[in-house]
């Protein structure tokens, strides 16, 4: 049922494989649909109502939001500075989430 956010987790931890769901020193993904259910967290999230993921890489957050359902807008949201060699780390783990958030058919939820 959530086989594009299992594929993103799977590629992510194999390339990110030290310090996994570890914020401060490593990588931690949260993934959360419109109706608020985390992945991992609760049995009832859908994929294809994906709301955000939050990306912590060694103390730096970022969000990528679908902020418009009808046409799929979407927004990044950073309030950390961060490093360039961390920048360039999380533009590639940005890369491996869009690759798969754009396989999935997203229902519009109002």
């Amino acid at each position: 049922m959530n086989r594009n956010i299992e594929n993103m987790l799977e590629e992510l931890k194999e390339k990110y494989p030290e310090h996994w769901e570890d914020p401060i020193r490593g990588l931690d993904v949260s993934i959360y649909d419109t109706t608020n259910a985390g992945y991992e967290v609760d049995d009832d999230f859908v994929e294809e109502l994906f709301y955000i993921v939050w990306i912590n890489y060694k103390g730096c957050s970022l969000g990528i939001s679908r902020e418009d359902f009808r046409r799929n807008y979407f927004d990044i949201d950073t309030d950390t500075y961060i490093e360039l060699e961390d920048l360039v780390e999380l533009t590639k783990i940005m890369n491996i989430v869009v690759k798969h958030l754009v396989k999935i058919n997203f229902k519009a939820h109002l």
